[in-house]
């Protein structure tokens, strides 16, 4: 038996098909390139070594491990690779520190280059990294470095950026780095002894050989290491760089489903629309003995050269988009001759696809043998009322498994497992599209109600068209709701964090500018009236600053630096005031990071005298903090620094204030650093994060206009007679075309405000099991309306297209051929 339903036919299909497959494709192919590029770098890492020796965990190598490797048995070489750890204190003693890598000055080749100035050549020199040098860095510029977060900062002249080449460093190039020479190292107090050996074996030596040899080497001297082949090494270390695209790998592996699922509905929507349609034809077929098994075959055989057909299609479109991706530079650390394409790939695309057509046509295919041999002869079908009252009792159970999905998500806010947010957002979608006919009666309803009714005769008509098919609407409607659901739940979610991690942000890093290195009180009124007529700059402050001793002591330092801070005072400089709260006269306002607990009684020691204070731990960016009276009790009239705190204008993220700041000061000594670059990194991944979103909505949204576009298309051929009543009754052409553009628009939109409302409710749910019930305050919950809006705007606007070309048909029916249909 041939099969019933050619490709022409199908299109809608075959388009679906293909743009899930093409998605599919480009999410392998670029988590198989980010592999092979980390596997690539991990490689080179390593060089031409056999062996990796490697100091036992919280342990380091002596300064022997070397000469004792060397010396074994089947060693041709051994490289020595030096690595120390320090902090970057961005905000002065403010806080703000990052962990940072420190290395030797490498020579420039190989992937390794010099991007700006030059090498360093002695002790108060250093290079930085790219990813240092962006954040608030020039060369020139003075950086402020600490052994651990809360000792005192040394400051190091920065002479040059160096981009680092795999070969130089163990981690990620993506790292930050600093390069100092031998001098500097030493006087930052960084060990000399080696992070790791690297050693080649001589020809004709195992590397299983060469790993007991050195084995018995580093035991015979009682050296403690750990020793390991290189191919180990390479795959430990491909594995820890596996960071560098997983935001967007992570993106692509949940909307790559999602993709496959508005597909899927697509895919079902259009072959139970186009068997409906041949219901006659398959009546004809089973009269001259067709029977059912061969009617379903024929259904499915028409699935499976769509699901090749678009399999097919869409996998080259995928490889091109995925070669256009790495060629772009769009995704940082993603290169272009990394491209892997595998074989594999390709096939596991294929297979996915077709199965996804196959599984989506099965109900369509059984309800084709389902159709009686007496359609052919009496043109009846089953019963409506039959039928109605199925979907009534779906729709029923719909709405049950919808309260419980909303339920088990509430719960899940509570419960604060992001597992039963999933679980609850699945049930919730489940139900609305079971009750989706409900929903459609009552939505058009509405809006007959609200469109004034016989005075907008073309709304009117369009909402009783689509209460009198509610299945053929809810039908239409799915693929758009379940992509306008993930698209609102993720744009929710994000706006949330977002929103949430910007108020953080604000309070752990309230100084937007703090200068530090200023030694006394005339200059500091200098500097800052310099400071305030810089471009881009609203306020600033001189705060003094005291070294003090400390008792008990505060992680393992008896010496601190506190800010005599007075907060009225402080209060046009800050973003917030989170680190101010509880500060009074007999307290000590500090952070987590000093190891003192609520309420802990300490004694500050100054050049001048002592004060007895409770301590209070606030989770913010100011660093110990204590009123200027407590600071005159410690030292007198004279603090023994001083700090200058700017505020920028707008909210904080304007990165080229910090140097305009640096250019009016005309201070390369002075330490200017911005807590700035935190917030733009944190809104540059946001902003990454939502193209992403964008970019695969935009897919599934061309998947859905080809749905509806083939659903409008069907219906426009089953109405014939009843546009030619229309055309007969005088309504005119334009009339019939906007009735049926219409239809969609009200259609598309029912969709996108469902899918807005639930989608909304799954990401904030998301976001409030995620950061916790006790962290309410920090916590704010956000609408993206624009985000919204814009995405029912698309929608409507999927609407218009699909319907364009069906609602120029249908104005096109002459009444009376129309009506002489049989």
């Amino acid at each position: 038996m041939p099969a019933m339903l050619d490709l022409r036919r199908t299109l809608a299909a075959l388009v679906a098909v293909a743009m899930s497959a093409a998605l599919i494709v480009f999410s392998f192919i670029i988590s198989d390139t980010a592999a092979t590029q980390m596997t690539a770098a991990a490689r080179a890492s390593v060089g031409d070594a056999d062996v990796v020796i490697l100091p036992e965990w919280g342990g380091e190598l002596s300064e022997e491990a070397a000469g004792t490797v060397s010396a074994a048995s089947g060693v041709a070489g051994v490289r020595s690779y030096t690595e120390g750890t320090i902090w970057i204190d961005r905000m002065g003693s403010g806080g703000g520190t990052e962990f940072t890598y420190v290395l030797d000055v490498p020579s420039p080749s190989g992937g390794t280059r010099l991007v700006e100035g030059r090498l360093p050549q002695k002790e108060g020199e250093i290079a930085v990294s790219p990813s240092v040098a962006e954040q608030d860095v020039a060369v020139g510029s003075a950086m402020a470095l600490k052994e651990d977060p809360v000792a005192a900062p040394t400051t190091a002249a920065v002479v040059g950026v160096i981009a680092p080449g795999p070969e130089i460093t163990r981690w990620s190039t993506a790292e930050q780095y600093i390069f100092a020479t031998a001098d500097e190292r030493a006087a930052l107090g960084l060990s000399t002894a080696p992070a790791a050996l690297y050693a080649s074996a001589t020809s004709g030596t195992s590397t299983q050989d060469l790993m007991d040899s050195v084995s018995q080497a580093l035991d015979a001297v009682g050296l403690d290491a750990s020793v390991y082949s290189a191919s180990d090494i390479v795959m430990m270390r491909a594995s820890n760089m596996g960071d560098m695209n997983s935001t967007t790998q992570m993106l692509l592996q949940l909307l790559g489903p999602v993709c496959a699922v508005v597909a899927g509905i697509v895919i079902a929507t259009t072959f139970s629309t186009l068997v409906a349609r041949q219901a006659r034809q398959t009546g004809l077929l089973r009269c001259i003995g067709a029977g059912r098994a061969q009617v379903f075959g024929s259904v499915l055989r028409s699935a499976l050269a769509t699901g090749l057909a678009g399999s097919v299609v869409g996998t080259i479109l995928g490889v091109e988009l995925a070669a256009l991706l790495t060629r772009s530079g769009l995704v940082d650390g993603l290169e272009a001759r990394y491209l892997t394409v595998n074989r594999q790939t390709i096939v596991l695309a294929v297979v996915l696809s077709t199965a996804v057509t196959l599984v989506a046509v099965v109900r369509p295919a059984r309800q084709a043998t389902r159709v009686s041999p007496l359609v052919a002869l009496t043109g009846q079908v089953a019963d409506e009322r039959s039928l109605s009252r199925r979907r009534m009792r779906t729709a029923a159970a719909g709405v049950v498994v919808a309260l419980i999905g909303l339920g088990i998500t509430w719960l899940s806010m509570w419960a604060q497992v992001v597992v039963y947010t999933a679980v609850g957002a699945v049930l919730l979608v489940l139900g609305v599209l079971a009750g989706l006919p409900l929903l459609v009666v009552g939505g058009a309803r509405l809006v007959e109600w609200l469109g004034g009714g016989a005075r907008r005769p073309v709304l009117q008509l369009a909402a009783r068209n689509l209460a009198r098919n509610p299945g053929r609407a809810a039908a239409t409607t799915a693929s758009l709701l379940v992509t306008v659901t993930v698209g609102a739940t993720l744009l929710s979610g994000i706006a949330s964090v977002n929103a949430s991690m910007s108020a953080l942000l604000g309070a752990s890093a309230p100084v937007d500018i703090r200068v530090d290195g200023i030694v006394a009180a005339d200059e500091a009124a200098a500097l800052a009236a310099r400071a305030k007529s810089a471009d881009g700059v609203e306020q600033a402050a001189v705060v003094p600053l005291l070294d003090v001793g400390i008792t008990p002591s505060a992680y393992e330092a008896d010496e601190i630096t506190v800010s005599a801070v007075d907060p009225a005072a402080a209060a046009p400089v800050v973003r917030s005031d989170k680190g101010l709260e509880g500060l009074d006269d007999h307290t000590l306002v500090l952070a987590n990071d000093y190891g003192l607990a609520e309420g802990t009684a300490v004694t500050l020691t100054g050049s001048h005298g002592s004060a007895e204070l409770t301590v209070h731990v606030a989770e913010a960016g100011l660093g110990p903090v204590v009123t200027p009276a407590v600071a005159e009790e410690l030292a007198g009239q004279e603090p023994t620094a001083l700090s200058l705190w700017v505020r920028t204008t707008g909210d904080g993220t304007d990165t080229s204030v910090v140097d305009s700041v640096r250019d009016v000061l005309q201070r390369p000594d002075l330490v200017v650093s911005t807590s700035a670059t935190e917030r733009v990194s944190f809104n540059n991944e946001v902003n990454r994060i939502v193209t992403i979103i964008v970019a695969v909505l935009a897919f599934t949204l061309l998947i859905t206009l080809s749905g509806l576009a083939n659903t409008t298309d069907v219906s426009v051929l089953e109405r014939f007679r009843e546009i030619g009543v229309l055309r007969a009754t005088g309504v005119q052409r334009g009339q019939v075309r906007r009735l049926f553009i219409t239809e969609a628009v009200l259609t598309s939109l029912l969709g996108g405000l469902l899918g807005a409302a639930v989608g909304t409710v799954c990401g904030m749910a998301a976001v409030v099991a995620v950061f916790g019930l006790d962290a309410v305050d920090s916590l704010v919950l956000q609408v993206p309306w624009a985000g919204l809006v814009g995405i029912l705007l698309a929608a409507a606007a999927i609407g218009v297209l699909a319907a364009l070309r069906p609602a120029g048909r249908a104005a096109a029916v002459a009444p009376v051929s129309a009506l002489a249909q049989e």
